[in-house]
């Protein structure tokens, strides 16, 4: 619903790009929204309460290696998009086993260069860190709108109206500010 086709959608401030994407996984984390649609691929028959409970719980067991990884990613990409000093030798290996060494719990495999297939540090170019602040936004919403009544059409509405539809069209803080009432 925007005036202007280059500022919708995604293309908005990179601090709220991934907004939707990540609320939608709370969905698919909540017993009471998977339960309407997984089954059995053969028998069509529910899963038992119990194994969806813990198959929903299970995607917080790795919550603090998760972010730390995500705190990794973003310090690499932020060191990775600094001007460098004259005269440094430094290949982004190097600097990425640096990094690791000092942000992440697991070691630096040498002899590799994940970062090379790594596209978001490209793509994101030293703003990997939003991707931390669209979760924050998103736990917002989840919890303010939906973690109630995942099914509200209330909220659902008022989302798509309140938030989606400006796209980029509205300052990112001031989306957050009015649609959240905070």
């Amino acid at each position: 619903k925007t005036r202007y086709q280059h500022v919708t959608g995604t293309r908005c401030a990179t601090d709220l790009a991934e907004v939707p994407s990540i609320l939608m996984e709370f969905f698919a984390s909540d017993p009471r929204v998977v339960s309407k649609f997984a089954r059995h691929y053969k028998t069509g028959k529910a899963l038992p309460v119990s194994r969806l409970e813990s198959l929903c719980a299970a995607k917080h067991t790795f919550a603090a290696a998760e972010m730390q990884q995500q705190v990794f990613y973003s310090a690499l990409d932020q060191k990775l998009h600094i001007h460098p000093s004259s005269g440094s030798n430094s290949t982004t290996t190097d600097v990425t086993a640096e990094v690791q060494q000092q942000y992440y719990g697991l070691p630096f495999v040498h002899n590799t260069a994940w970062q090379h297939r790594f596209s978001h540090i490209v793509g994101y170019g030293a703003k990997y860190y939003s991707y931390l602040l669209s979760r924050g936004v998103a736990a917002w919403i989840w919890q303010q709108n939906f973690q109630e009544d995942p099914f509200s059409r209330e909220a659902g509405e008022s989302f798509r109206h309140g938030f989606l539809a400006h796209g980029g069209s509205k300052p990112a803080r001031d989306m957050v500010t009015s649609f959240l009432g905070k």
